[in-house]
């Protein structure tokens, strides 16, 4: 959930214009070296100069070292480890969960305090872009993945070594925090390799890597504390987490634009001594004023402000919280009949095909509607991302209600209730995110991060007091409450989709093209 997080860099940066300098005289060593090197005008001349500045480093159109012009089989591993990254993250925030009763009677303590340690690592996911999101912003992309990757796993040791509640609590906290990098970085990494016509088939696969981690979750919980106890829950994560890291270096690159850049110069001014060499973002460094600015002020401003932003947020909080809520609901719900814990976790494979389901809607939405409309018109509006969110909308709310009142039927009506849930949640939660950002371009950084935060503060408290919901209401009141929200709310892209022209023009923070 990015970050201040990846989902921020959704649209990524356009290629940097450039013109090739040519050479008469004979080439050296050094300036073969910077074949693909080329030099545009220096942004201090004066528009009527265009004498370029051949101390500028950046890219050609068709620079192997740009991330966009990498090959396809590059991409693809590049995109498929930064999604088993994102699944694993996602996994370790509710792989915990199957554990609450277990370690609530080992150490004396309630329910509700053992499930600290699912919510803490979700409220860790609105602390931790705080620093990851000016980190990248700084050095890259692949020192805050590394980070963040091997702080998860370092924190599993205190986890399932603990002799006490706090010291769990504080390790699923802290794993949060820092998962919330792989959860920025990783997915904002997809953006800097994709073009704009595929991008969205990645970032959703991206966000579907997420919410199906976080639904794998609960599955291998209750297995591996069936067979073998609490503590090896932590083990498993660590042994994952190892084993995606050793395929890290092999097919994850740097791939921050500007970094490359950057890096590049670096070398070419050690080689030859000169220090007049530079990559553009040099020219004008970022400064703690502006990062306090971009990822303090503004996005407060902005949740302020923007009825587009609050209302999404909203939606997707709802969303979120509910995927987060359905943890405890689901294997709640089929304990009830009478299943063990371990087989009472397994409908959610029903929620995982439906994940992907929505995965291979918004894709095929792109391909054949998003995509040949933007080649059509050369454009597209932000609003032309809504329709798979409407249909989410529609899907919700009928589903919640399926769910919640086949208590009493037959256990296969429930499971199957399980697959347009996960199908409307991920339907939502994917188009939501793509909105946000298509409308607040250039500043969807600012507004990702306050969203992520906001949505991960509010949706972090479901598993407190879901159980005790359930307990007062029961299965089929609280799918009710729920769904009663989800309708007043599923209108909200519908209103957009034909007033968000309109009401982007009253912001101040996304441009509006005529």
């Amino acid at each position: 959930m990015a970050t201040a997080t990846a989902e921020a860099a959704y649209l990524g940066s356009s290629p940097l214009a450039s013109a090739t300098t040519t050479n008469t005289t004979t080439p050296t060593d050094l300036e073969k070296q910077q074949a693909t090197i080329t030099t545009t005008p220096h942004p201090n001349l004066s528009p009527t100069e265009d004498k370029p500045d051949p101390f500028l480093v950046t890219y050609t159109p068709n620079d192997p070292t740009d991330p966009l012009n990498w090959p396809l089989l590059k991409k693809l591993k590049f995109t498929l480890i930064s999604c088993a990254m994102v699944f694993l993250t996602a996994l370790a925030s509710s792989i915990f969960g199957p554990a609450a009763s277990t370690t609530a009677d080992e150490y004396g303590v309630s329910v509700q305090v053992m499930n600290l340690s699912v919510a803490l690592f979700v409220a860790g996911y609105a602390v931790g872009p705080l620093f990851f999101a000016p980190l990248s912003q700084l050095v890259g992309n692949s020192t805050p993945l590394l980070i963040a990757m091997v702080g998860v796993a370092i924190f599993q040791i205190p986890q399932s070594l603990a002799q006490n509640v706090q010291t769990i609590i504080i390790s699923r906290f802290i794993q949060g925090m820092l998962g919330s990098g792989v959860l920025a970085v990783g997915s904002g990494m997809l953006a800097e390799v994709w073009s704009v016509e595929t991008r969205a088939i990645a970032i959703g696969l991206s966000a579907t890597s997420m919410n199906l981690g976080s639904s794998v979750g609960p599955i291998a919980g209750s297995f591996i504390l069936d067979r073998y106890g609490w503590r090896w829950i932590g083990w498993v994560t660590l042994l994952t987490y190892v084993g995606v890291g050793l395929l890290t270096p092999l097919t994850v690159w740097e791939s921050s634009r500007k970094r490359i850049l950057e890096l590049r110069a670096g070398k070419i001014r050690k080689e030859t001594g000169d220090d007049r060499y530079y990559a553009p973002s040099e020219k004008n460094r970022l400064t703690l004023g502006t990062l306090v600015q971009r990822y303090g002020k503004m996005p407060v401003q902005m949740m302020a402000q923007e009825p587009i932003l609050i209302v999404i947020t909203l939606y997707l909080t709802l969303v979120y919280g509910t995927l987060y809520l359905s943890y405890q609901m689901i294997p709640y719900a089929f304990q009830h009949r009478g299943w063990s814990a371990p087989t009472a976790s397994l409908p959610f494979l029903s929620v995982i095909v439906g994940v992907l389901l929505a995965w291979i809607l918004v894709s095929l939405y792109t391909i054949y509607h998003w995509r040949p409309k933007l080649k059509r018109l050369g454009t597209t509006t932000p609003e032309d991302r809504l329709p798979p969110m409407i249909l989410g909308g529609i899907l919700l709310v009928p589903s919640l209600l399926w769910f919640a009142w086949s208590t009493r039927t037959h256990p296969v009506s429930q499971i199957i209730a399980c697959l347009p849930l996960g199908c409307a949640l991920q339907l939502i939660f994917i188009s939501g995110v793509v909105y946000i950002i298509d409308v607040y371009m250039p500043n969807a950084n600012s507004a990702i991060s306050i969203h992520v935060a906001v949505r991960s503060l509010v949706s972090a408290t479901f598993p407190l007091w879901g159980s005790l919901v359930y307990q007062k209401l029961g299965v089929e009141w609280t799918g009710t409450v729920l769904a009663g929200v989800g309708v007043v709310l599923a209108g909200s892209p519908v209103v957009f989709w034909v007033w968000g022209y309109k009401i982007r023009g009253w912001s101040r923070f996304c441009e509006v093209v005529d």
